[in-house]
C-alpha cells in the first residue's frame, strides 16, 4: 500500500542535492555511521541559501510574508524573498513562510534543504551551565472541556462557542475552581481549570452574557466520574449554555478556507467577528469573535434583521435573518465573501548560488486525512503549546537559561551535552548500552535509529533519530531508507527523553523530560511530524507519552517540571525491518526485548507493564499475537478488534495514558460499559474514530496522521479496520450502525 506521507514528500529533497554530489564527492568513499556526527567534507564559511516563495493572490488585498525556519538563522522580512544561515552539518532543515493579503486568506507552505552532501563540519558548542530543574506550584488534577452553543445545520455541527465565563462547581462540598473568578473559552471552545480535584459529581457552569449570570451548561446536568485517586482529570463536557435561543451561522472565504488564522508557530490569531442589528441598523447583541471553524452563535433577539460578518480588511458580509426561532437555534447557513481567496503558493525554492538546493513540501493530499481540515488537528490532541510556553517549559526543565518576550531561548544545552550529562551514545559508561534500526510503519512511518540506556530505577535514558522514512512500503524502499539511516543521510531531529531525580524538584521523585535536537545537535522547540505544521513541546510529545498532569497548554494552567510523562514501549507489531544481515528483525529481536526492559525501569504505567510482560510471557521474542487476558473468551469480533485495530493504531499511545483510556482492560471500552469520562466508550470511539457533530472530536482518532490514513485505507482489505472496529462496536459505533468516514449523526 502506497503511503503518501512526510517521508515520501520529503523524498523530493533528494532531487534537488543531486546534482551537488559530484561537486562535493564523499571523503575516500566512506559513509560516516550516525554517531560519528562527522562532515562528509567541509566548506568555508557559513552555508547561506536565498529562498524564494511564488504567490497568486486571486482574492485581491496586499500580500504579506512572514519567515521562520527550525533552525539557522533565517531573516525576518515581509518580501517573497529572504536569505537563510543554516546550521553547520548533515541533516534536514526547514523553512516555512506564512502569506496573508490582509483579508482574512492565509497560506503557510515550507522548504527543505539536505546538507548530507553540502553541510560543513557540526560544531559542537562548549557546554552551557544552565539552572537544575525548577519547581513551581504544581496544579494537580485539572479539568478541560469545551461548550457548544446552536448548530449550523447546513453543515451538520455544533458551534464551538469562544470567550465564555466558566467555572466549576464540586456538588459535594459546594466548593468552586478556579477558586477565585473564572476561566474562558478559547477560539477552539475549549477551556481548562488547574487544581481541580477528583470530583465525583460536579457541574459546569457558565455565562452567555459576559458573566451577569450563570447555569449549567452541561447539557445533562451535573455529571458523575469515576476517577481513581490521584489520576488527573483530562475531561470533556460539551452541551447547550443557558441561553434559551441562538442564531448561529458559518463564515469561509469564497474558496471554502477559514477567514483568518490560529496558528502557533508563528504566534497569529485572527478570526473574523459577528454583529446582530436590527432592520434600523441598531446593534442587538455584543460582538462575537467567530470560533477557528468559521462558526458563530449569537443569543436571540426578536428584532434580529441580520448579522454583519466582518474579516479583516475585507469589505463587510450582510447575512439576513431569516426563519426566527424564539424557542430554539436559528440556523444562518454557510456565508461565502465573495472575491475572497488565501493567497496561493505554486512553489519555494532554495538557491545556494545558482544551484537549487530546497525541496517544496505542500502539505500531503489525496488521502483521508483530507476530511480533516484543521491544520494542526494531528498529534494535538492533548493540546497545543506555543513558542512561549515550550521556552518555559525547556527553562524549567534546566536545559535553557533563559526566554525572551517571544520564546526565544538563550543557554541551550546541544545533544553532545544531553548525551554527556545521562552518560549515553559515545558517553556510556559503565553499563549496557541497547539499540535498534527499524521503520515505524503505522505510527510516523519515519525510520528511526533508538538507543537506551539505564544506571538504575531512577536514572534512564533514551533517544530516537528520525530519517526519512520509505517512499513506499516495498521491502526494496525499507531496505533503502533503513541503509541510509544507518549511514546517517536524511535526518531531521533526535527526540531525547530522561526518567531522572532532580533534587528539590517533584518530591524528589524522578520524572521525564522531553527535548527535540535538529540535525545539527541544536536543542528545538518544536517539530512537524505530519507534515502539515509544526508544533511545541511539550504537548507534541505528551500527545502520545501519556502526559498525566499537562492540562492543555504550557505553562498558563500552572505546570510544574513534571508533566507526567511516559516513555512507549517497543511494539515490533508496528515495525518494519531491512532484510540486511544485522538488520533484519531476527537479528534485533533481543535488542528490542532489553529496551523494553529499560521502559520498566523509567516509572511506567501499569498498562505498559502489563503489555510488556504479556509480550514476553514465553521468552525473549514479542509475541505480536498478544491478547490479554480481560479479552479472553469476549468473541471473535473482540479478539480480532483488538489484535487488528487496537493494536495497531490505537495501543502504542493508549497504554501510555491513564486508567479510563487504557483499553488493554476490556471493561473500559466495552459497548454499554462504564468510562470514567461518565459516558459510554463505545459511543466515545464512534465519535472520535467515525465522525459526528462534535466537530473538535470528530475524526480526531487515530491522531496520527500516518496512522490515521492507514486506519481508513484499510477498507476493504483482509484487516478491514473500519469494518472490524464496527463489528466489535456493534451499534453503538454510530446512530446508523457503521463507521463510515465523514459520518453526520
Amino acid at each position: 500500500m502506497k503511503m503518501k506521507n512526510l517521508a515520501l514528500d520529503l523524498l523530493l529533497i533528494c532531487s534537488a542535492v543531486a546534482a551537488l554530489l559530484a561537486a562535493y564527492p564523499l571523503m575516500n568513499g566512506h559513509v560516516m555511521a550516525q554517531d560519528e556526527w562527522q562532515p562528509v567534507h567541509s566548506l568555508v564559511g557559513p552555508l547561506v541559501v536565498k529562498v524564494s516563495v511564488t504567490v497568486s493572490n486571486a482574492g485581491g488585498g496586499v500580500l504579506s510574508y512572514q519567515w521562520r525556519a527550525t533552525d539557522g538563522s533565517i531573516v525576518q522580512a515581509n518580501s517573497p524573498t529572504t536569505t537563510w544561515t543554516l546550521p553547520h552539518g548533515p541533516g534536514l532543515h526547514f523553512a516555512y513562510v506564512l502569506v496573508s493579503n490582509g483579508k482574512g486568506g492565509y497560506t503557510e507552505r515550507r522548504v527543505a534543504v539536505n546538507t548530507d552532501a553540502i553541510g560543513g563540519a557540526v560544531v559542537i558548542p562548549s557546554p552551557v551551565t544552565v539552572a537544575a530543574p525548577a519547581e513551581v506550584a504544581a496544579s494537580g488534577n485539572f479539568y478541560r472541556g469545551f461548550i457548544v452553543e446552536g448548530e449550523v445545520n447546513t453543515i451538520t455541527h455544533l458551534v464551538l462557542k469562544p470567550d465564555l465565563p466558566v467555572f466549576v462547581v464540586d456538588q459535594g462540598t459546594g466548593k468552586h475552581y478556579p477558586s477565585k473568578g473564572v476561566v474562558y473559552t478559547d477560539l477552539r471552545g475549549s477551556f481548562t481549570i488547574p487544581g481541580v480535584p477528583a470530583i465525583s459529581l460536579f457541574s459546569t457552569q457558565c455565562s452567555p452574557d459576559g458573566g451577569a449570570t450563570f447555569g449549567d451548561c452541561s447539557s445533562n446536568g451535573p455529571v458523575t466520574l469515576n476517577i481513581p485517586a490521584g489520576v488527573a482529570v483530562s475531561d470533556y463536557v460539551y452541551g447547550l449554555s443557558p441561553a434559551t435561543a441562538t442564531i448561529s451561522g458559518h463564515l469561509n472565504l469564497q474558496d471554502g478556507s477559514p477567514c483568518g488564522t490560529l496558528n502557533e508557530f508563528f504566534g497569529v490569531d485572527s478570526t473574523a467577528t459577528a454583529t446582530l442589528f436590527d432592520a434600523f441598523d441598531i446593534q442587538r447583541a455584543p460582538t462575537v469573535r467567530v470560533n477557528e471553524a468559521g462558526d458563530y452563535s449569537l443569543p436571540y433577539n426578536s428584532q434580529a434583521s441580520y448579522v454583519l460578518l466582518q474579516c479583516e480588511g475585507a469589505a463587510p458580509l450582510k447575512v439576513a435573518v431569516t426563519g426566527l426561532n424564539a424557542t430554539g437555534n436559528t440556523n444562518l447557513g454557510v456565508a461565502k465573501l465573495p472575491g475572497v481567496l488565501s493567497p496561493v503558493v505554486s512553489t519555494m525554492t532554495a538557491m545556494l548560488g545558482t544551484t537549487s538546493v530546497g525541496g517544496f513540501l505542500p502539505p500531503p493530499t489525496g488521502l483521508p486525512s483530507d476530511i480533516v481540515t484543521r491544520a494542526d488537528t494531528f498529534l494535538a490532541e492533548k493540546g497545543l503549546d506555543t513558542r512561549i510556553g515550550a521556552c518555559q517549559y525547556y527553562k524549567m526543565i534546566g536545559v535553557v537559561t533563559g526566554c525572551d518576550a517571544s520564546g526565544n531561548f538563550t543557554g541551550s544545552i546541544s545533544y553532545d551535552q544531553w548525551q554527556r550529562q545521562l552518560k549515553i551514545g559515545k558517553y556510556v559508561s559503565g553499563t549496557a548500552q541497547y539499540s535498534a534500526t527499524y521503520v515505524n510503519k503505522v505510527d510516523l512511518n519515519l525510520t528511526r535509529q533508538q538507543l537506551s540506556v539505564s544506571y538504575s530505577s531512577t536514572d534512564t535514558a533514551a533517544v530516537v533519530c528520525n530519517h526519512l522514512g520509505p517512499a513506499t512500503d516495498s521491502q526494496a524502499d525499507i531496505n533503502t531508507a533503513i541503509a541510509n539511516a544507518v549511514a546517517g543521510k536524511n535526518l531531521v531531529a533526535c527526540v531525547a527523553m530522561d526518567y531522572m531525580v532532580h533534587t528539590g524538584v517533584n518530591g524528589n521523585q524522578p520524572f521525564v523530560r522531553f527535548m527535540i535536537f535538529g540535525p545539527s545537535g541544536q536543542l528545538l522547540p518544536s517539530v512537524n511530524l505530519d507534515g502539515r505544521r509544526e508544533k511545541f513541546v511539550p504537548g507534541t510529545c505528551v500527545v502520545c507519552h501519556g502526559g498525566d498532569h499537562y492540562a492543555g497548554k504550557f505553562p498558563e494552567t500552572g505546570l510544574a517540571a513534571n508533566v507526567g510523562g511516559h516513555f512507549l514501549p517497543y511494539d515490533a507489531g508496528n515495525f518494519e525491518f531491512s532484510t540486511t544481515a544485522g538488520l533484519t528483525e531476527a537479528n534485533q529481536e533481543q535488542q528490542i526485548y532489553l529496551l523494553n526492559r529499560n521502559i520498566l525501569k523509567a516509572g511506567p504505567t501499569s498498562a505498559e507493564k502489563d503489555l510488556i510482560a504479556g509480550w514476553y510471557g514465553s521468552g525473549q521474542v514479542l509475541n505480536k499475537s498478544y491478547v490479554p487476558t480481560s479479552w479472553a473468551g469476549q468473541g471473535t469480533a473482540a479478539t480480532n478488534f483488538y489484535k487488528n485495530v487496537y493494536a495497531r493504531s490505537c495501543r502504542t499511545c493508549h497504554v501510555a495514558m491513564v486508567e479510563g483510556y487504557n483499553f488493554d482492560h476490556y471493561a473500559n471500552i466495552t459497548p454499554g460499559g462504564s468510562f470514567y469520562r461518565g459516558e459510554d466508550a463505545s459511543t466515545d470511539v464512534g465519535v472520535t474514530v467515525c465522525g459526528g457533530q462534535q466537530i473538535n472530536r470528530a475524526h480526531t482518532m487515530p491522531n496520527s496522521l500516518v496512522t490515521f490514513n492507514r486506519f481508513w485505507e484499510s477498507a476493504g482489505t483482509s484487516v478491514d479496520q473500519p469494518s472490524q472496529l464496527t463489528q466489535f462496536l456493534g451499534s453503538s459505533v454510530s446512530p446508523t450502525g457503521v463507521c463510515t468516514k465523514g459520518l453526520q449523526p
